[in-house]
């Protein structure tokens, strides 16, 4: 008795898992915190490996991060025993494990999201804003 109990927990818990699976959108960089309760304009995010932002805020971050990077090209540029370590600096911040690279992502993960529920439409939508 004791061992279809749990052959059929097991494959009880293997459907689940794939049906859970088979559900779940594939965002690499970053997915809305809460879908279901969620300014449009203005939507908490999760960004992968980071932290939960509002979407201003990624992109305030992005602002910034790019503006640091374009100061220290413009550093490196004039030369000095200096330049080697602000680029290997700027080839980290841009590199594809950097976080900006990762906020860029989310945004764009984000934007994805909120069109396809956008374009969803129904009786009781959201009004989000054309991405």
């Amino acid at each position: 008795m004791q061992g279809t109990d749990l052959r059929n927990r097991l494959k009880q818990i293997i459907r689940e898992e794939v049906v859970s699976a088979l559900k779940e959108d594939s965002y690499k960089f970053g997915k809305l915190a809460d879908p279901k309760d969620m300014d449009p304009n203005d939507p908490m995010v999760k960004v992968t490996g980071f932290a939960s932002l509002n979407r201003t805020s990624i992109r305030n971050q992005i602002v910034d991060r790019l503006s640091g990077a374009l100061a220290t090209a413009k550093d490196a540029a004039k030369g000095g025993t200096s330049s080697y370590q602000a680029y290997k600096q700027l080839q980290d911040l841009i590199s594809d494990s950097g976080i900006l690279y990762k906020l860029i992502g989310a945004e764009l993960d984000v934007a994805n999201q909120l069109e396809a529920t956008r374009l969803k439409g129904g009786r009781r939508t959201i009004p989000i804003p054309k991405q």
